[in-house]
C-alpha cells in the first residue's frame, strides 16, 4: 500500500542558470532540451539527469530560434547574424549554413514530414527552405513590420505568422508542396524577392491593438492562439472560408512574449515576470507563477509528455502541471487507482486473484487536477480522494451507484484525508489538528496537533502514520498518543509490506529510502539515489524492496545492498511483486505487468543467509553478466563464486588469485601475456608455496629484477648452480653477482669481484677468512702498490696553492699509516688463521613447500561436490567411511571394522594422534625402515593450502559502518567522499583535506618493533564498538564555538566567522549517540546563525549603497544569538540606521533593544530613538518588514518573506538561499551545495 504527499501546481523538474534564453525545443523522444542563449551559444541539456550534454557555438550574436527534427539527429537554429544553421548533434558540428535573410532571424521550425524549414525574420519576410537541397523554396512577403514567429500546422498545409504590424497571416503551402514533388531545387532561388505564386495568403487576422509576438496552432482542433504587446491573448477559429476571433484572455500586465496550446489549456508568459495557464472555457487563469527578477521570453511544450519549458533572463525552467503518478491503493488483494482517459477520470479496480480489471466509478470534473491520493474503505464501500491544489480538498464518494451526482459527493477543505477504520477517516486541518470524521462527513472528535504534523498516511491496525518535516510518528487515534517515531526527512510516499501483519514500511523521499520495522519504527536499512525515486514495493515475503528511479528498476536487500535490475524507457509506478513478475502502472494510467530477472538479488540473498545449496543451483543453472555483481562478490569474500560468471581473462585472473586458484590464474596469465600478470602470479605462487610455478612465472617476465628474483629463488631451493647462472646473466650488475656469491658460499668469486672493483682490503680479508693464503698474499702486494701510488702527488701548479697541497699531503700520509696498520693486523690474521670457513651442506628442494592444512569454505565444498542434503556442507565427515579408517587400512594393519579402534571404523579425531600417544615408544615400532623424507610427509597432506588472509581492521571498519568518518579513518578516502556527498551533499572537498588527514592519523599509527623487525600498524577503536576512534568530539566543537563567541564579543567578525564555519565543517566528522543528537543539532543551528550573521556584516562593509547597507544592518538583527551578542547587534543597528536617517526602522530596533534591559546611557538613547520614530519617517523606503517573518539569502543578502519565494537550502549546513543559486557552493560552510537533497547522517550503530 502506498500513499503520497501533495505539492504545488507548478512542479519544477529542472532549472538552469545561464545567459538570457531566447529559444527552446524539446527532443521528441529523448529527455533532452535545446536552449539558445542571448550570448550566441546553444546548450543541449538532459533535463531528467540535470546535466549539460553539449554546447554549440558558431553564431555571431544572439540565437533566437532553435528546433529539433522529429526523427533525424538534427536541429536548426537562427540568430542575429542573419544565418540559419543546420546541426547534427551526433557529429557535434554544423553541417551547413543557409543565408538569405537580411535581418535578425526570430524563429525556425522543421516541418513534421517534409524536408522543410520555415523561418521568420526582422526583414519582414518568411522563408521556406528545403534543407536537403540546401536552398530557399519560397519567400513569403506581405508583412510591413518585423515577423516575430512562423510555424507549420502539425497536419494541414498551412503556415501561421505573427508580426509587429498587429496582424496574423495564414498561408496555404499546398501548391508549393505539389510543386516540390515535380521540381528539384538546386540552390538558386527561382522566386522573386517579392514572392511567387506557389504560396498563397489564405487569411489575414487583425484584432490586436499592438504588435503580435507569437502565434501557434492547436495540435488537433482548428484553432490559433496569439499573444501581443497589448497584453491580451486571442483565440481564433479557422474554417475553410473564413477565420475569426472567438475568445480573448486578459490578465497579463505587460507584453505577452509567447503563447502556446498545452492539451486543452493555453500557456502564456510575459515580460511581467509571470507564467499563466488558462482555462479557455472559463476565460480565467487556473494557475499563475511569478518570478521576482526575471522576465519570461519563450515557451516550449513537449508533444508527448506532460512537460513545459520557459526561458527567462537568467536561464530556463522545465516544469509540469499535472502529476503523472496516479493515486492508488491495494485493499484485500485488489488494486484501486485513478485513470484519466479522454478527459474522464475513472476509479478502476484490478483483482489479482481473478486477474480482471473493472471500472468502479467516474469522478466528477470539479477539480482541474487529478487527485493526489485515494483511500478506500471496503466495509462501507466508500472512497475518499485528496487533492493537494488550492490549499487541499477532499471528496468522499460512495461506490456502487450507477450514477453519482454532486449531491452524493461530500467535500471538505483539509490538507490530508485517509480512512483508518471501518467507518472513520482522519483529516488534517489548517491548524494541523487531526479531525476524525464518519462517512456522513460529520466530525466525531478533534485531536490537538501532534509534533507539528503536516501529512497523514494510512497505517495497519487502525493506526495513523504522521509526518513532520524531519520525522514520522506512529499514532494511535483511540489512545491519542504516539507509540513510536523515526527520523526521516521530507517523506513523500509511504509503502507497507504485503506480508501478514505488514511488518515493514518504506519511507520514500526525493532521493532517499528508509526501511523501518513496524514495531518501534526501527531502522532496517537506508539508501540514497542520485536521481529521483519514483515508487517502491516489497516482494511477497517482505524481504527485498524493489524501487524505480527516473530510468532504472532497482532492488534493496535487508542489509542495505542495492543493485540494478533493468533500464526503463519511461518512469513507472510499482504496484506489487510476485516471483519474477512485477505489476505496475505507467504514466498513462494503464495497469501492466512485466517479467524481471531476479537471479542477481536471489544469489546475494543466498550468500547473505549462507544457503550454499541455493548458491550452487544459481551458479549452475543461470548466467549473470555485469561488472557490478563481480565486484560485489569479490568485496564480500566470494571470488570463487564470481569466477563462474566471468569470461574476461583479466578479471578471471584477479579473481583466481584472490581465491587461490592458481591453475586458472596460470591459464589466464598465458592469455594476457603481460609482465604485471606474471609478477602478480609469481607473488601469489610464493605465498602458496608453489615454487615451481613461481619459477615459471618469473622466467616469463621481462622486468629488470626478474633474474635477481630467480637467482635468489634457486638459492632458497638449494640449486646453487642455477642461482649463479641467473646471476651471471646480469654481468653488469656487480652487486647482484656478489650477493649471489655470498648466498651460495662461493668465496673465490667474491674475492674476484672485489679485486676487480679495486677493493683489495675487503678481498684480502675474504681470502684470509676462507684459507686462501696465496691469494691473500698477492692481494696484499697489490694493495701495497695501490697505496704507494695513491701517495704520489703531482707538484703544485701555483705557489698560492702550496698551503692547500701541504694539508692534502698530511692527510694522505695519515690515511696511509691507518691502512698500513690494518695490513699488519691482516698479516697477523693470515699467520694465525687455521682451517678455512665452510658452509653447511644444503639439501635441494624439488617439490612445492608444505602448507598448513585448513578446512575449505562451505561455498567451495558446495561448488566442488555438488548439492548436498544438509543446508551447509561439512568439511569433515564422520561415520564408517571416515578418512582415518582408510588410512589405517592402507598401512596393512588389517581391518578396522569392529575391533578395539572403535565400532564401525569411526573417524579418529586428529587431536588423538598427537602427543596423547604417550606409550608409543613401548610398542617397539621402527618406523625408520619405511624411509619417508620429511618433505614427503608434509607434502602428502591432501587439501593442504595456504589459509586465506583475514580481513584487515580498516576493511572491517568500512564494512561495518556507513559513517564517512570511519571510512576516512580506515584510509579509504574515496568511499568516504562518496558517503559525504550522499549524506551531506558535499560539493567542495578542498577545505576538508586537513581534517581527512587528522581522522586517519587519529585512528591509525605505528609501533616500533625490536631489532630489525618492521614497524607494526596500531589501530585505535572507540570504546563503544569496534569502529575507529574519532578525531572530532562534541567537547572540541563546543570549545570552538566558545572561541567564536569570544571573537564576536570583540567585534572580530572575520575570525568569528572562521571559528563557526570550522564547527560546521567538523560536525560532519562527528559520530554522536542518539542522546547527543539534540545537542549537536542545537550547536549546528547556533554555528549557522553566527556564521551567517558575521558573513553578512563583513559583506555589508563592502556595499557602497547606503540604502542596501542599511537594509543589511536591519537584517543583522534577525539571527538567533546569545542575549549579550543580541544586545550588541541591536545597538549597532540602531545607531547605524539613525546615522543614515532611517528613523522609523531605527525606532523598531530600539524597541527590541529595550527588552534586554540595557544600561542607563543606552536605555536613554533607545527611548529617545523610539520617541523620535513616532513623528519622523525613514529618509527612503527600505526592503525590510519586521512584522513579516523572513530568511536572508546567503548569496544576495536579500530577504525571502514567508509566502513568497520558497528558499532552497544548503545540503550541509541548511543555510537558506534563493532558487536561482541552486547548484552553487554554499558561502557559509564553503563545502555544501545549495539546493541539493542529502540523506543526512546514518544511525550511530553499525549496520
Amino acid at each position: 500500500m502506498a500513499a503520497e504527499t501533495s505539492s504545488s501546481a507548478m512542479m519544477v523538474k529542472f532549472e538552469t542558470r545561464s545567459n538570457r534564453v531566447k529559444g527552446l525545443s524539446f527532443h521528441p523522444k529523448r529527455p533532452w532540451i535545446l536552449a539558445s542563449l542571448h550570448n550566441g551559444a546553444i546548450q543541449l541539456w538532459d533535463y531528467r539527469m540535470g546535466s549539460l550534454i553539449d554546447r554549440f557555438e558558431e553564431h555571431d550574436g544572439p540565437v533566437r530560434g532553435v528546433d529539433f527534427h522529429s526523427n533525424q539527429p538534427l536541429f536548426v537554429s537562427g540568430g542575429d547574424d542573419f544565418k540559419i544553421k543546420l546541426w547534427n548533434y551526433k557529429l557535434r558540428r554544423c553541417l551547413f549554413t543557409l543565408t538569405g535573410h537580411s535581418d535578425y532571424v526570430r524563429t525556425v521550425q522543421f516541418h513534421t514530414k517534409l524536408p522543410w524549414v520555415v523561418s521568420a525574420s526582422d526583414d519582414m519576410t518568411l522563408r521556406i527552405w528545403n534543407w536537403q537541397g540546401r536552398s530557399c523554396m519560397s519567400v513569403l512577403t506581405g508583412h510591413n513590420h518585423y515577423v516575430m514567429s512562423a510555424s507549420f500546422h502539425p497536419r494541414r498545409d498551412l503556415v501561421v505568422s505573427a508580426s509587429l504590424d498587429q496582424t496574423l497571416r495564414l498561408w496555404d503551402v499546398y501548391q508549393l508542396k505539389s510543386q516540390s514533388r515535380n521540381q528539384t531545387f538546386a540552390g538558386n532561388m527561382t522566386q522573386d524577392f517579392f514572392g511567387g505564386s506557389d504560396v498563397q495568403l489564405k487569411f489575414m487576422l487583425d484584432g490586436h491593438e499592438r504588435g503580435v509576438n507569437y502565434a501557434a496552432f492547436h495540435p488537433t482542433l482548428p484553432f490559433i492562439v496569439s499573444g501581443a504587446d497589448d497584453r491580451t491573448i486571442k483565440i481564433w477559429r479557422v474554417e475553410e472560408t473564413r477565420a475569426y476571433e472567438i475568445e480573448h484572455l486578459r490578465g497579463h500586465t505587460s507584453n505577452v512574449s509567447c503563447v502556446m496550446y498545452f492539451k486543452d489549456y493555453v500557456v502564456s508568459n510575459s515580460e511581467d515576470r509571470s507564467i499563466r495557464v488558462w482555462d479557455v472555457k472559463t476565460r480565467s487563469p487556473i494557475y499563475a507563477s511569478r518570478r521576482e527578477n526575471d522576465r519570461f521570453w519563450v515557451l516550449a511544450v513537449h508533444t508527448g509528455r506532460n512537460l513545459i519549458a520557459a526561458g527567462h533572463d537568467q536561464g530556463m525552467i522545465v516544469f509540469k502541471l499535472e502529476r503523472e503518478r496516479p493515486a492508488m491503493q491495494i485493499v484485500d488483494n485488489t488494486l484501486y487507482w485513478v485513470r484519466q482517459n479522454l478527459g474522464d477520470r475513472q476509479l478502476r479496480a484490478y483483482d489479482f486473484e481473478t486477474k480482471t480489471e473493472t471500472s468502479v466509478l467516474t469522478l466528477n470534473r470539479r477539480q482541474i487536477y487529478p487527485p493526489h491520493t485515494l483511500s478506500f474503505c471496503k466495509e462501507e464501500n466508500m472512497v475518499v480522494f485528496y487533492y493537494g491544489m488550492d490549499g487541499g480538498t477532499f471528496e468522499l464518494y460512495p461506490v456502487g451507484k450507477s450514477n453519482v451526482s454532486n449531491e452524493d459527493v461530500r467535500r471538505g477543505f483539509y490538507t490530508s484525508a485517509v480512512f483508518f477504520k471501518r467507518n472513520k477517516f482522519a483529516v488534517l486541518d489548517k491548524g494541523r489538528q487531526i479531525i476524525i470524521k464518519n462517512t456522513q462527513n460529520n466530525i466525531l472528535s478533534v485531536l490537538p496537533p501532534v509534533h507539528n504534523t503536516n501529512q497523514i498516511f494510512w497505517a495497519p491496525n487502525n493506526m495513523l502514520l504522521l509526518r513532520s518535516d524531519d520525522k514520522v510518528y506512529m499514532f494511535d487515534p483511540h489512545l491519542k498518543n504516539v507509540t513510536a517515531q523515526a527520523t526521516a526527512a521530507k517523506v513523500k510516499y509511504v509503502v507497507w509490506s504485503p506480508d501478514k501483519g505488514n511488518t515493514k514500511v518504506a519511507l520514500l523521499s526525493k532521493h532517499t529510502i528508509g526501511v523501518f520495522s513496524k514495531k518501534g519504527l526501527k531502522n532496517v536499512c537506508s539508501l540514497h539515489e542520485g536521481s529521483r525515486i519514483k515508487s517502491a514495493c516489497f516482494d511477497e515475503k517482505a524481504i527485498v524492496l524493489l524501487y524505480t528511479t527516473l530510468n532504472h528498476l532497482k532492488y534493496c536487500l535487508p542489509n542495505g545492498d542495492t543493485g540494478t535490475i533493468g533500464t526503463l524507457e519511461a518512469p513507472i509506478y510499482l504496484v506489487s511483486v510476485s516471483g519474477d513478475e512485477v505489476s505496475y502502472i505507467n504514466r498513462e494510467g494503464t495497469f501492466l505487468t512485466m517479467n524481471i530477472d531476479t537471479t542477481e538479488y536471489r544469489l546475494k540473498l543466498a550468500l547473505l543467509n549462507e544457503r550454499w545449496n541455493e548458491v550452487l543451483k544459481i551458479v549452475k543453472s543461470t548466467r549473470i553478466y555485469g561488472q557490478a555483481l563481480v565486484s560485489y562478490l569479490q568485496q564480500r569474500g566470494f571470488p570463487e563464486v564470481a569466477m563462474h560468471f566471468v569470461k574476461d581473462p583479466k578479471i578471471r585472473f584477479k579473481l583466481a588469485v584472490d581465491c587461490g586458484n592458481l591453475d586458472d590464474a596460470l591459464e589466464c596469465a598465458e592469455q594476457l601475456k603481460d609482465d604485471a600478470s606474471w609478477n602478480k602470479l609469481a607473488q601469489a605462487a610464493l605465498s602458496h608455496g608453489k615454487v615451481q610455478l613461481m619459477h615459471t612465472s618469473l622466467s616469463k617476465t621481462s622486468t629488470a629484477n626478474a633474474y635477481q628474483k630467480l637467482s635468489f629463488l634457486n638459492f632458497l631451493l638449494g640449486n646453487d648452480e642455477k642461482a649463479r647462472d641467473f646471476a651471471d646473466m646480469q654481468r653488469d650488475d656487480v652487486n647482484q653477482r656478489f650477493q649471489t656469491a655470498l648466498f651460495t658460499g662461493d668465496a673465490e668469486l667474491r674475492v674476484k669481484l672485489l679485486e676487480e672493483a679495486g677493493q683489495y682490503t675487503l678481498a684480502h680479508q675474504v681470502a684470509v677468512r676462507h684459507g686462501m693464503k696465496e691469494k691473500a698474499n698477492s692481494l696484499l702486494r697489490a694493495a701495497g702498490q695501490a697505496l704507494q701510488e695513491s701517495m704520489t702527488l703531482p707538484p703544485p701548479e701555483d705557489e698560492e696553492e702550496e698551503e692547500t697541497e701541504d694539508i692534502q699531503t698530511t692527510r694522505s700520509r695519515m690515511e696511509l699509516k691507518a691502512k698500513e696498520k690494518a695490513f699488519e693486523v691482516t698479516n697477523r690474521m693470515v699467520e694465525t688463521t687455521g682451517a678455512a670457513l665452510t658452509l653447511p651442506k644444503k639439501r635441494t628442494i624439488a617439490n612445492d613447500w608444505p602448507m598448513t592444512r585448513i578446512d575449505e569454505s562451505p561455498v567451495m565444498v558446495a561448488l566442488r561436490k555438488g548439492i548436498t542434503d544438509s543446508p551447509t556442507a561439512e568439511p569433515f565427515s564422520g561415520g564408517g567411511d571416515g578418512d582415518w579408517a582408510g588410512d589405517i587400512d592402507s598401512l596393512g594393519g588389517g581391518s578396522a571394522g569392529k575391533g578395539e579402534w572403535g565400532a564401525g571404523g569411526g573417524a579418529i579425531p586428529s587431536d588423538d594422534l598427537g602427543s596423547d600417544l604417550e606409550g608409543e615408544d613401548n610398542w617397539g615400532i621402527d618406523d625408520a625402515v619405511i624411509g619417508v623424507e620429511a618433505e614427503d610427509i608434509m607434502a602428502s597432506g591432501k587439501g593442504d593450502k595456504l589459509p586465506n588472509s583475514g580481513r584487515s581492521i580498516p576493511k572491517l571498519w568500512c564494512e561495518n559502518s556507513k559513517h564517512a568518518v570511519d571510512h576516512i579513518a580506515a584510509g579509504n578516502f574515496e568511499s568516504g567522499m562518496k558517503l559525504l556527498k550522499a549524506q551531506y551533499g558535499i560539493k567542495d572537498f578542498s577545505p576538508l583535506k586537513e581534517t581527512f588527514l587528522l581522522c586517519y592519523a587519529t585512528a591509525t599509527g605505528s609501533a616500533t618493533m625490536p631489532g630489525l623487525l618492521p614497524a607494526q600498524m596500531v589501530y585505535q577503536n572507540r570504546s563503544t564498538d569496534k569502529l575507529p576512534l574519532g578525531a572530532v568530539t562534541m567537547a572540541a566543537l563546543n570549545e570552538k564555538a566558545k572561541v567564536g563567541g569570544k571573537f564576536t564579543t570583540e567585534g572580530k567578525f572575520g575570525d568569528a566567522c572562521k571559528a563557526f564555519r570550522s564547527v560546521l565543517q567538523l560536525s560532519i566528522f562527528l559520530v554522536c549517540s542518539d542522546e547527543q543528537a539534540a545537542e549537536k543539532a542545537a550547536l549546528l543551528k547556533k554555528a549557522r546563525n553566527y556564521a551567517t550573521a558575521c558573513s553578512l556584516q563583513m559583506a555589508r562593509g563592502g556595499v557602497p549603497d547606503a540604502v542596501k547597507s542599511s537594509e543589511m544592518a536591519a537584517y543583522f538583527t534577525h539571527f538567533e544569538m546569545e542575549p549579550k551578542h543580541m544586545a550588541l547587534v541591536l545597538k549597532f543597528a540602531m545607531v547605524e540606521l539613525w546615522k543614515r536617517q532611517f528613523i522609523r526602522t531605527s525606532g523598531l530596533i530600539a524597541k527590541r533593544l529595550l527588552d534586554f534591559n540595557p544600561e542607563a546611557k543606552l536605555l536613554a538613547q533607545a527611548k529617545k530613538v523610539v520617541q523620535t520614530a513616532e513623528v519622523k519617517d525613514d529618509i527612503s523606503p527600505l526592503n525590510y518588514d519586521a512584522r513579516n517573518p523572513f530568511e536572508v539569502c546567503v548569496k544576495s543578502w536579500t530577504p525571502m518573506y514567508a509566502g513568497t519565494t520558497a528558499p532552497i537550502r544548503c545540503s550541509c549546513c541548511h543555510a537558506p538561499s534563493q532558487p536561482q543559486y541552486s547548484g552553487e557552493v554554499c558561502p557559509i560552510c564553503e563545502i555544501g551545495e545549495l539546493g541539493r537533497e542529502a540523506s543526512g547522517p546514518p544511525k550511530t550503530q553499525a549496520w
